[in-house]
């Protein structure tokens, strides 16, 4: 087992992390500290914060598009200032069933691993590279929404509606960054 206090320690000050990290588990208040960019609805957010839509340009490569743009963006931000509110511990035993029903075996994989180091509770975790494949599958396949989070260039992507994530921002020039690496990777932000 993983003991993740060493290894976020580790994370912060930029040293190499593992490959074995998986979603590091953050303290709810410690989130809120962090992160502005939040709020409990859509129609919040678009009336506290400017937004866009990120969205493809070429729909049959949307998945992958969308893990390189997060893995893109945790590179910009690091991993201590990148977060995932993630629900499935919170989920009734059945609806843990039902999601494990719908994912692939290399997800499955995932989850399990995820259930043995995290099975205490809580929704929000650092997003590490290794999980953003998991994590943007389950959102784009809108089997299990999540907002993301980075927070040293303030930006939040908010769930999947038919292909396209509505983002939030307080500054242009933060927008732009985040453009930027969407035209690179056949994404828009509109």
């Amino acid at each position: 087992m993983i003991d993740k206090n060493i290894n976020f320690i580790n994370i912060k000050s930029g040293l190499e992390y593992r490959s074995d990290y998986m979603l590091i588990s953050v303290n709810e208040n410690d989130f809120k500290e962090k992160v502005n960019i939040r709020f409990n609805n859509i129609t919040e957010g678009i009336n506290r914060f400017a937004s866009k839509t990120l969205e493809s340009d070429n729909s049959y490569n949307f998945e992958k598009s969308i893990i390189d743009f997060l893995q893109e963006a945790v590179k910009l931000n690091g991993v201590e200032n990148s977060y995932v509110d993630f629900y499935y511990n919170v989920l009734e035993k059945e609806a843990k069933m039902r999601f494990k029903e719908l994912l692939n075996c290399e997800d499955r994989k995932f989850i399990e691993k995820f259930e043995s180091e995290n099975s205490e509770g809580g929704i929000y975790y650092n997003l590490t590279l290794e999980s953003i494949p998991f994590i943007a599958r389950i959102t784009t396949r809108e089997v299990l929404f999540s907002t993301i989070y980075f927070t040293k260039e303030p930006f939040t992507i908010w769930g999947n509606y038919n292909q396209k994530f509505p983002v939030f921002y307080k500054e242009i020039g933060v927008h732009d960054k985040y453009e930027n690496i969407a035209k690179s990777l056949k994404l828009k932000i509109v």
